[in-house]
């Protein structure tokens, strides 16, 4: 597992995106949110980004500390599955 820090959620899109690759890449499968205490439709993208690179990569990667604007995001969106592990974003 790897954690964000609350300093993150400021950082440029490219290194926000830099961190969950570089983080799948060393073999971890959850990301722990905790520390983010906003959400945005935008930062949920790059979360979906990172669940992607893990799936064309044949790892699975779970975001785990979600606020409740985040899961509220991510059920609108139809990708509840970076919190539950599910395989594809049809569930």
């Amino acid at each position: 597992m790897r954690a964000v820090n609350l300093d993150d959620y400021e950082k440029s899109w490219s290194d926000i995106k830099k961190f969950g690759v570089e983080a799948i890449d060393k073999g971890v499968d959850s990301i722990d949110l905790n520390a983010w205490t906003e959400a945005s439709s935008a930062h949920l993208a790059v979360l979906v980004f990172w669940w992607q690179v893990a799936r064309s990569r044949g790892q699975s990667l779970k975001i785990i500390g979600m606020n409740p604007a985040f899961k509220t995001l991510a059920k609108l969106g139809g990708v509840s599955c970076i919190e539950t592990g599910e395989p594809d974003a049809g569930h």
